[in-house]
């Protein structure tokens, strides 16, 4: 979800998910709250927008809150102060001026809703939503809607470094060890029944539809025996495997959370990886010649602990309907329950969990001596040359390259057959960390690929060129490898005129190769309405060693799947263990979310305690046959002595 509202969790995020035991004790807690009082509600695949009341009481207006610290985030992005926000181009801007003008419309008939929720003098709460437009993210729905997930408060808190340093965000007092920006709020249900009921008469006018919390209803029986006798194979090596009922993995594994491993090739990655998992899954190499021998432990522990989540997770989906549909059709499905899951709700995804990543309206603005690739939907520049190959070049220094960048080669993705990413290697100039740390081509090329692992016609290639424009040249010339009858398409921006760095470009193309017009595109920017740029994202990578905070906004860049692993890439593994608490701790927590459960007489404070005895006996008791097997094997290649 991430934005004002944090990330939600998956399960093994959750802090006193330790074991493979503990996922299995998850998942039957989720199983007999199902079956008591139905699954809370359905997860959307949108784009999560926080809404709160704001001005005196002359004057109140909704606004928009991004979460972060800039003041006109915690003085609220009303109505006037959008474009200031968003930049023209921003995918946000037309959005969040259609959805305030809805909410503004409602406002006097909502006033009795909103007081009775805390919000109409506390600009600290806002409320919690989603909203979409056909496919906003990964997900395609066939209507245009807004679903309030819930109430939430913000923490206090006081910006202690950047520009926004001294800042400070009013809001409830943070329990010590929490991370996250706030905390959900418990509210009358038939009280937001009535606002949803009230904002739909409103917005039905502007093409939307207002949901509530979508409920998710039981229409079968959830049964893990079938998944749990159902054989999980490890190709430990080309003549060796090792096959166990997925029940009896998660018996043996503990929780690597967060933990770094190390690939062969020197890529370090969290074991908790999409990736990694798939390739154990797959088992097409073999863990041996995939990982160093003293990480093959907790890269198998995660790949267990991420297929479990995952079919688990499809048992649980399957079991459960909405008034949106099937529930296998969306991100998946959402658990609130103060004692079980701690203050914030935690998610049920199945599949979705190794989904590719969102699109979202993240695009790319370059800065420097890196061309600046932005997306535009209406350019068609490949229809005009049929026949041959058609080929986007996407040059750039990258130092280093970020989300937005991955969205705009996921676009030329789309439409040609193949995307070169040229990374550039500028001599004179180059890009170094705050602590010094130069940020290498090496380094960039093992950042696109992880972000590309998922798109089978980009290639990631270090040019010797410090220019990115030379790089290019040389790539679609005489000496380069296209063939007569190709089409190139050479990226610009039409912010600047960018596109005029390929007047003249014609004279470099190979004979016979096609140059489609450099038309250049629009421009779009992040969330926040700041373009996306390397130099804010060394800066955040520069902050993570004293700033945690500085981690979550990094994932905008990165990808949540993919921060740790940047992190590791550029040797910063700081704040690895701390991130493992984002998913909460143990089930303590405030009165928040849907109150009662089966487990509302439970005394939490010594289940805990006996909790983590049981995590400690487990621990010192598992089965350490799996890598007794592993180091005899790695033994017998010659790995190790």
């Amino acid at each position: 979800m991430g934005g004002a509202a944090g990330h939600m969790a998956h399960p093994f995020d959750l802090g006193w998910v330790n074991s493979g035991s503990d996922l299995l004790d998850f998942f039957e807690k989720a199983k007999a709250y199902v079956e008591k009082k139905g699954a809370g509600s359905v997860k959307i695949d949108g784009v999560n927008v926080s809404f709160k009341v704001v001005g005196d009481d002359e004057n109140k207006q909704f606004a928009v809150d991004r979460g972060s610290l800039k003041p006109i985030d915690i003085e609220g992005i009303t109505m006037d102060r959008v474009d200031d926000r968003f930049p023209e181009g921003h995918g946000m801007r037309p959005a969040i001026r259609t959805l305030l003008t809805i909410l503004n419309t409602a406002l006097p008939d909502i006033q009795q809703e909103l007081e009775e929720l805390g919000m109409w003098d506390d600009p600290s709460r806002f409320l919690n939503t989603e909203y979409v437009e056909g496919t906003t993210n990964v997900t395609e729905y066939d209507e245009n809607f807004l679903a309030i997930h819930g109430l939430s408060q913000f923490y206090q808190k006081i910006a202690k470094s950047g520009p926004s340093k001294g800042n400070l965000r009013p809001g409830v007092a943070r329990p010590e060890g929490v991370k996250a920006p706030s905390v959900e709020v418990a509210y009358n249900p038939q009280t937001m029944d009535k606002l949803v009921t009230k904002l739909n008469s409103v917005a039905e006018n502007y093409g939307f539809k207002v949901y509530g919390s979508v409920p998710t209803e039981k229409i079968d029986e959830i049964d893990f025996s079938s998944t749990l006798s159902q054989p999980f194979t490890v190709n430990v090596s080309p003549d060796r495997q090792i096959t166990k009922s997925l029940e009896e993995w998660l018996r043996e594994v503990q929780n690597p959370r967060y933990k770094v491993v190390k690939l062969k090739d020197g890529t370090k990655i969290h074991s908790l990886h999409k990736q990694l998992y798939l390739n154990i899954l797959n088992g097409e190499i073999p863990v041996v010649d995939l990982l160093d021998q003293a990480d093959a432990q907790d890269a198998i522990y995660g790949a267990v602990l991420m297929h479990a989540t995952r079919m688990l997770g499809n048992d649980v989906m399957r079991a459960l309907t909405s008034p949106m549909g099937d529930v296998m059709n969306h991100e998946g499905i959402v658990m609130r329950d103060e004692k079980l899951f701690g203050p914030n709700p935690v998610k049920i995804t199945g599949d979705f969990i190794v989904g590719n990543l969102g699109g979202g309206f993240g695009q790319v603005t370059e800065e420097e001596d890196e061309i600046e690739i932005v997306d535009n939907e209406d350019a068609d520049p490949v229809g005009e040359f049929a026949g041959g190959e058609t080929v986007a070049i996407v040059p750039g220094a990258f130092k280093p390259p970020h989300r937005g960048h991955l969205a705009m080669v996921e676009q030329y993705a789309d439409e040609a057959d193949r995307v070169i990413v040229l990374i550039s290697a500028p001599v004179l100039a180059g890009r170094k960390l705050p602590n010094g740390r130069e940020i290498t081509a090496a380094d960039s090329q093992k950042i696109w690929e992880l972000y590309v692992d998922h798109l089978p016609n980009v290639e990631v290639e270090i040019s010797s060129h410090a220019s990115p424009i030379n790089a290019a040249y040389e790539y679609v010339g005489e000496e380069g490898p296209l063939n007569a009858g190709d089409n190139v398409i050479l990226g610009c921006s039409k912010k600047d005129c960018d596109w005029k760095r390929w007047m003249g470009a014609e004279k470099y193309i190979k004979e016979g190769v096609n140059l489609l017009p450099p038309t250049g595109v629009e421009p779009v920017y992040r969330d926040n309405g700041e373009p996306f740029s390397a130099t804010a994202m060394r800066d955040l990578l520069g902050r993570v060693e004293e700033d945690p905070d500085a981690i979550e906004e990094l994932e905008e860049f990165t990808g949540e799947d993919n921060v740790f692993d940047v992190l590791s890439i550029l040797g910063l593994n700081v704040g690895l263990s701390e991130m493992s608490s984002m998913g909460g701790g143990a089930v303590q927590g405030a009165a928040v979310g849907a109150k009662g459960g089966p487990w509302r007489h439970t005394d939490i404070e010594a289940e805990n305690e006996k909790e983590e005895k049981r995590s400690r006996l487990k621990k010192e008791n598992v089965d350490l046959s799996m890598v007794d097997e592993i180091m005899r094997l790695f033994m017998e290649r010659g790995i190790i002595q």
